[in-house]
């Protein structure tokens, strides 16, 4: 609480739970997320965008279950209303068959037996009709809640920034197809200096740049490809086929509408113009997930070292590609 109070940073529970998670070291990554935004003014958005980032999707998995518990309950209702209706039906049923007996025995009851009849259709009539309509209500609740899931797993399943995938949705899709023994290769993309982004214009731009960033790749992504927010300003590209060619030119094509690209900045209305590095890694048959992040983080590194603004390829069968340098400029 005392660091919470050095910096400016309001009490609130999302603010403590960053804050606490910042000091305890439990959560990786966002002790040099934080250290990295202590250089200037703290803000609240840019504490929202930390709490976004490593702890939104711990709590919308947590409302994905609590959804599908309700939903549960609502079919379990919808059983149990179909169950008593059968049985009321089976009831009738025997009373009906009953009756018919009693009328070939003795055909002196049929005023009686008209009239016990008469009693149990009206009443068979009653319990259907308040049937029907607990039925429709639950049916309804149902499809609520069917939409309400709905929502809960797009939401789990999409980084609130960007709009892309999130890493869990990345990690999934990736696993069932390597699974499947479906070829694939895999774009790991990252901002050049991000930082400086940050240090000289403040991470509201900073996150601008990032929401740009997501709508180019969702407009350059064509069928079957899915474009994810890795974490922080780095980005992955999951793309079927197995042609590493066909893979490098489509990450060229990122990188050169990247270098091309320019922002205005809101609040000084400087235009601001980013470029980036991007590795590329082709599956190997019976790779695991890990293993493939790997080498395209290290084809993504390799681009970093070795200049930026540049694709590199893991293995390194085809050429880095370069161009001019240009840093959205």
């Amino acid at each position: 609480m005392a660091s919470m109070l050095q910096h400016g940073v309001s009490p609130t529970p999302s603010n403590y739970l960053v804050w606490f998670n910042f000091h305890s070291d439990a959560t990786p990554g966002l002790r040099p997320a934080v250290e990295a935004g202590l250089n200037q003014p703290v803000t609240q958005g840019w504490l929202d965008g930390l709490y976004m980032q490593f702890f939104a999707a711990e709590r919308e998995a947590l409302s994905l279950q609590h959804v599908a518990a309700r939903l549960e309950v609502a079919v379990n209702e919808a059983v149990g209303l179909i169950h008593d209706a059968r049985e009321d039906a089976l009831r009738y049923g025997g009373t009906l068959d009953q009756a018919s007996k009693r009328m070939t025995a003795d055909p002196q009851e049929l005023s009686s037996l008209l009239r016990r009849l008469l009693m149990e259709t009206m009443e068979v009539s009653r319990r259907s009709e308040a049937a029907a309509r607990n039925l429709a209500d639950t049916s309804r609740k149902t499809q609520e809640l069917q939409t309400e899931l709905a929502e809960a797993r797009h939401l789990a399943s999409t980084d609130p920034l960007t709009g892309l995938a999130n890493r869990r949705q990345l990690d999934e899709t990736l696993r069932d197809m390597l699974a499947a023994h479906r070829p694939i290769s895999l774009l790991m993309v990252d901002i050049d200096h991000f930082k400086t982004v940050n240090d000289q214009h403040g991470h509201l731009t900073g996150d601008e740049v990032l929401r740009k960033l997501g709508g180019l790749l969702t407009e350059l992504a064509g069928e079957g490809v899915l474009p994810a927010r890795f974490g922080g300003e780095e980005f992955a590209v999951l793309m079927p086929g197995g042609a590493l060619r066909d893979a490098m030119s489509f990450a060229e094509r990122i990188r050169a509408q990247i270098s091309q690209s320019s922002m205005v900045i809101g609040q000084t209305g400087q235009s601001l113009s980013v470029t980036a590095s991007l590795g590329v890694a082709l599956a190997s048959p019976g790779e695991l997930p890990a293993r493939l992040i790997e080498r395209a983080d290290a084809a993504l590194y390799e681009a970093k070292r070795s200049g930026r603004n540049r694709v590199c390829s893991d293995p390194p069968e085809a050429p880095p590609l370069q161009k001019p340098e240009n840093v959205w400029n």
